[in-house]
């Protein structure tokens, strides 16, 4: 059984679902959205998938999961290495909650980082600003593309790193 956490209501999850609310489907979230799944395997399961991309259209998934058998919450820390596992959902939505805060930290960090890897690509200043310019217009993939305020940050960024020597 599938279904959007917006279709959620009165269950463990209502609460990561009202942080979600605030800024789904917003691109400068990255076009946040998420889906609970309902397995019967094992005592139940529910999974609730939450999703959002960085310029360019990379995807990123925190998948928090609830085991009914044993009454526990797994997730993957924000460190994206360790397994956390709790009974509380007030700990498993506070760290929704910093999650959600930091994607607007985490898609600037990431078009810095094109930004540079573009330049050591041997990309000039003109085509770096050509390539954030193509992540303005992207039309197919909503949480790819940019903001005008994660673009004037993109050409602050290239006018103080990559000044191409002006030619007379």
């Amino acid at each position: 059984m599938t279904c959007s956490t917006s279709e959620i209501i009165g269950n463990r999850f209502e609460a990561i679902n009202e942080i979600l609310k605030r800024h789904q489907h917003q691109v400068s979230y990255g076009n946040l959205r998420s889906e609970l799944t309902h397995w019967d395997t094992d005592g139940g399961t529910d999974n609730l998938a939450i999703v959002y991309e960085v310029p360019g259209g990379s995807t990123n998934q925190i998948n928090i999961t609830y085991h009914y058998q044993v009454q526990k919450y797994c997730y993957i820390g924000n460190d994206s290495i360790n397994e956390c596992t709790t009974s509380s959902i007030d700990e498993v939505t506070e760290m929704v909650h910093r999650l959600v805060e930091e994607i607007p930290a985490i898609r600037h960090r990431r078009l810095l980082e094109d930004i540079d890897r573009w330049a050591k690509q041997g990309m000039q200043q003109r085509d770096l600003f050509q390539q954030i310019t193509k992540l303005l217009q992207i039309e197919d993939l909503r949480g790819g593309t940019i903001t005008m305020p994660e673009m004037k940050a993109g050409i602050a960024y290239i006018l103080q790193h990559y000044r191409s020597a002006v030619q007379y």
